[in-house]
């Protein structure tokens, strides 16, 4: 009989952890591009399943991130959100969160509810110059290029919600299994912040049409190094109904990556 090690064999209790939540509980070192701008109200309210409801301003908020947890290599993250309000808490609702590896992809996927896409994040800063690009399938969906022109007095620690649908669909295609949403919740300490002179652009693509939500006008483009806590915690069931219409939004169609018509343009 073999003595060798079944690794996929069953694990002891104190060795099954879960350790994206472990991850998550150490302070993630992040350096981020951020942009908020303002688009049509109509637009956010398009997007948004039961039971959120648009904030009062149609504000649309994108971090492109690099990140560092420890015990793991560095890697690329993207948010790409518009506010909301579920009851009295308002929050941003992610409509694509690409990221640089698949083990960021998963276990925010699986954990959390997050609508995780594998994509190439590129940000960089070279004294006060700053770029940020996210490249998907070949298509570039998002630009920044600046630079750093005066500092930011440091925000008070706080708390900033995101909120995540949690489900899977159902296998033999009826719908989906067990929704809910879930608040993530990011306590952060910023430990630079400045002011960024630049663009931003929006790229095109059929997977992730984030050209959709239009450009009116620019908030603000900022530069951070901060350390972020995530916390997920279950705030509601959903009924299927409510998402159904809103699937689309994490899967990429697969009609569409057959169609000979959806050649993307070289990045």
């Amino acid at each position: 009989m073999s003595t060798n090690v079944v690794r996929y064999g069953p694990r002891p209790p104190e060795e099954q952890v879960d350790h994206e939540i472990d991850a998550t509980k150490a302070p993630i070192a992040t350096e981020a591009v951020t942009v908020a701008y303002l688009t049509d109200p109509d637009i956010v309210a398009a997007v948004l399943p039961k039971p959120l409801q648009p904030a009062d301003e149609p504000l649309v908020r994108v971090q492109l991130q690099r990140v560092r947890i420890a015990g793991r290599p560095p890697f690329g993250s993207a948010v790409f959100s518009v506010t909301a309000q579920h009851g009295e808490r308002q929050g941003d609702y992610p409509l694509f969160m690409p990221q640089s590896t698949e083990q960021s992809v998963t276990g925010g996927r699986e954990t959390f509810g997050e609508p995780k896409k594998l994509a190439h994040i590129e940000v960089a800063r070279d004294g006060g110059s700053v770029s940020a690009t996210v490249d998907r399938m070949g298509y570039q969906l998002m630009s920044v290029e600046g630079r750093v022109i005066d500092p930011v007095e440091l925000p008070p620690d706080q708390v900033n919600a995101e909120f995540y649908f949690k489900f899977l669909r159902a296998p033999d295609g009826s719908g989906l299994t067990d929704p809910h949403l879930v608040y993530g919740e990011y306590h952060r300490h910023y430990e630079l912040l400045e002011n960024i002179d630049g663009t931003f652009e929006l790229g095109e693509s059929p997977f992730d049409p984030v050209a959709d939500i239009v450009i009116r006008e620019i908030s603000s483009i900022t530069w951070c190094r901060r350390r972020t806590i995530q916390v997920g915690r279950i705030a509601a069931r959903v009924p299927q109904e409510w998402l159904l219409p809103y699937v689309h939004q994490r899967y990429d169609d697969p009609a569409l990556a057959a169609a000979s018509d959806t050649e993307p343009a070289r990045v």
